[in-house]
């Protein structure tokens, strides 16, 4: 299952997907078929153009975000534990710990959210995939040096995928008789999150953080292409790309309904 979501994914992202089709161009070429060539050299850049621009990136990601609008501490539930999932922390090779990335507020959301004692447990999930340390005990660390106590921290550190973040955090909270649970992830990440904790049982209330559509444009003209929008536009084919697939493989009914807020 993880190796069919990279595939897809990998295969749907702008920048591979438009370099597949000029390949095909370039062959085509060779072969004397010139105008199917230029067809598909055209779409390729077309593609990875408009995947670069605001337009591209708001219309991948709006229907994801849409969905989970951020919510002020005082207006969640208190709930039996907060669960942060993975995504937020990368080892660095040359740091002293795990760096923070784009999904940072995944941390200091949680963190937010237990000093607002929203609930009195913080599951942190995430193992690795590559043989350094698990990302639920980088994300420990950092959350140490902010104050929350070493006590009050679960570790789920062996899922390397969504669903079994869900199904591990389920086998950890299920001896504590914990149902109600604070998920905290990224907006773009949140409707196969939910999905798959509802899937486990838990009562999910969604708390989305980390959105990535800007309230303005910024100095950059949304036309103009950008390394960002493009970055942004792939995240979301890869979550689009996964929820289909865990669709396909009957890890959730597609009629799931959303976490409350």
């Amino acid at each position: 299952m993880l190796l069919l979501t990279k595939i897809l994914s990998l295969l749907l992202y702008p920048l591979s997907f438009s370099l597949f089709l000029l390949l095909l161009a370039v062959l085509l070429r060779l072969r004397g078929a010139k105008a199917r060539s230029a067809s598909l050299t055209f779409v390729g850049v077309l593609w990875l153009y408009v995947c670069s621009t605001e337009f591209g990136a708001s219309a991948l990601s709006g229907p994801l975000e849409s969905a989970y609008p951020a919510f002020a501490n005082e207006e969640l539930p208190a709930a039996q534990a907060i669960v942060i999932l993975g995504g937020a922390t990368t080892e660095s090779r040359y740091g002293l710990g795990g760096d923070l990335n784009h999904a940072a507020d995944r941390l200091w959301r949680g963190a937010a959210l237990y000093y607002a004692e929203k609930a009195p447990l913080i599951v942190l999930t995430g193992g690795t995939l590559t043989g350094g340390r698990p990302e639920a005990l980088l994300m420990a660390q950092k959350l140490r040096e902010v104050g929350i106590p070493d006590a009050v921290m679960l570790r789920e550190a062996e899922s390397r995928t969504t669903r079994e973040n869900a199904q591990f955090t389920r086998t950890l909270l299920q001896a504590r008789g914990i149902n109600h649970i604070l998920l905290v992830t990224s907006a773009t990440h949140m409707r196969r999150s939910v999905a798959l904790f509802s899937a486990q049982g838990f009562s999910v209330t969604a708390v989305a953080t980390d959105h990535q559509i800007p309230l303005t444009a910024g100095p950059v003209p949304g036309w103009l292409p950008t390394a960002d929008r493009l970055a942004r536009s792939s995240r979301a084919i890869h979550e689009w790309a996964g929820y289909q697939v865990y669709s396909w493989l009957g890890y959730f009914s597609p009629d799931e309904p959303a976490g409350e807020a």
